[in-house]
């Protein structure tokens, strides 16, 4: 164990000047791959249900009877614009939004998820409320990605991740150049493979991880930024509203991230089994 520190940290401490740039350009397509994986599952419009238009969470739709007064609905607006729950409400006609019947209704946006529940609750009790639209969980599973944008972004994928694998090949070539002769020497020791490979790997790996921090915290900041424009990131990035699909997105791809950088690492040991690494009697 001794051993492979001691190796491992000679490997850190040669990386510096054009061999550290390539890493960090590795490091920067391999977060640039795991963003592009996330945004197949965070980018796109929420599918709306049939007859039924597409909200953020936290946000409803409440329909007026049309048998209410100009009065009365003043007062709901009031009483709802006034409880701790909300945190915007407008007032439309049902013909501005494309509906067939007759009446008003009220698009409220509560402060947060939970908070819109007990609102339409309450709202739901009040009188002269036909009927409440709100964000279902089947709503919030269904992201509409176009065509196109899914082919843009499988394309990019697949170019960034063949771009790390290249330019991590050329980084661990540059590398290990400056180690052949005391891999050498090692290996005319009678040092195993198994000594001499797990720190080649485990600088990948660490590639990884660091790929994966940065992608949790991009997204993470993103997921904020979007719950305070949440009408603003519906129509565009409305996975970003959706706290389980974030965390999922940023446990899945840091897994990714860390597969993405073994298999770096694997590449660059398949590199010290060149000629100029070997030894012969």
């Amino acid at each position: 164990m001794n051993r492979f520190f001691y190796l491992f940290g000679n490997l850190l401490g040669a990386i510096s000047g054009r061999i550290g740039a390539l890493f960090l350009g590795v490091i920067g397509l391999m977060l640039a791959a795991l963003l592009i994986f996330a945004a197949f599952f965070l980018v796109g419009e929420p599918v709306a249900q049939e007859n039924a238009p597409a909200l953020a969470p936290g946000e409803m739709i409440v329909y007026l009877s049309p048998q209410l007064s100009s009065d009365d609905v003043q007062s709901l607006y009031l009483k709802i614009r006034d409880m701790p729950e909300t945190r915007t409400i407008n007032y439309r006609f049902t013909q501005e939004l494309g509906f067939d019947q007759a009446g008003g209704l009220f698009i409220i946006q509560a402060v947060n998820s939970s908070a819109a529940l007990s609102l339409q609750a309450v709202i739901d009790g009040m009188p002269g409320i036909m009927s409440i639209d709100s964000v279902t969980q089947a709503q919030k599973a269904n992201i509409s990605l176009s065509s196109a944008l899914r082919l843009g972004l499988l394309a990019a994928l697949i170019l960034s991740v063949a771009g790390s694998l290249i330019l991590a090949r050329h980084a661990f070539s540059l590398l290990l150049d400056g180690f052949s002769s005391e891999i050498r020497l090692l290996r005319l020791a009678g040092t195993p493979e198994r000594v001499l490979q797990p720190p080649v790997i485990a600088l990948g790996v660490l590639c990884g991880i660091i790929a994966a921090i940065f992608l949790v915290v991009v997204v993470y900041l993103l997921h904020f930024l979007a719950l305070s424009h949440p009408q603003a990131t519906l129509r565009a990035a409305c996975g970003l509203l959706l706290p389980g699909r974030v965390l999922m997105v940023s446990l899945v791809g840091s897994l990714i991230g860390i597969v993405l950088g073994g298999l770096i690492g694997l590449l660059g040991v398949s590199l010290t089994g060149r000629e100029r690494f070997q030894i012969y009697s």
